[in-house]
């Protein structure tokens, strides 16, 4: 199923995002839809930490984090579930964030996806097949 989301328009210039659902691994609770900034700039998938709480996801890890200022920061890893459309990522590894109040898809997750994102238009499609070249 091909999914079309406009771009976030709280950032100057707009942001790709796409709209997901997230659960805890093996569970059944949930928040969502919440709008998730595509971040390709990311190792790792953030999630405000107050949503895992909420969901009762299971702590995984502690790692270390760097900025893109430079600085390192420990941070903790969690399990979840991340629902896109009718698909499900399942047992997804993310980050939660103390601080920031948004969802950054990092390559971890953006990896695992097919996405034709138009600047122009100002959206995000999640594709089912890769389209034909170009």
């Amino acid at each position: 199923m091909n999914a079309s989301f406009p771009h976030h328009t709280n950032y100057f210039p707009p942001i790709p995002a796409l709209s997901l659902i997230l659960r805890a691994a093996d569970s059944n609770r949930l928040q969502g839809p919440l709008p998730a900034i595509i971040d390709t700039g990311a190792d790792i998938t953030l999630v405000p930490l107050t949503i895992l709480e909420l969901i009762g996801a299971p702590e995984i890890d502690e790692v270390r984090l760097r900025s893109h200022w430079g600085g390192m920061t420990t941070a903790t890893t969690y399990l979840i579930d991340i629902q896109l459309g009718v698909d499900t990522l399942p047992a997804v590894e993310v980050v939660g964030d103390l601080y920031g109040d948004a969802v950054l898809l990092g390559r971890n997750v953006i990896n695992k996806l097919v996405l034709l994102i138009d600047g122009p238009l100002q959206s995000t499609d999640l594709l089912t097949r890769r389209p034909p070249a170009f």
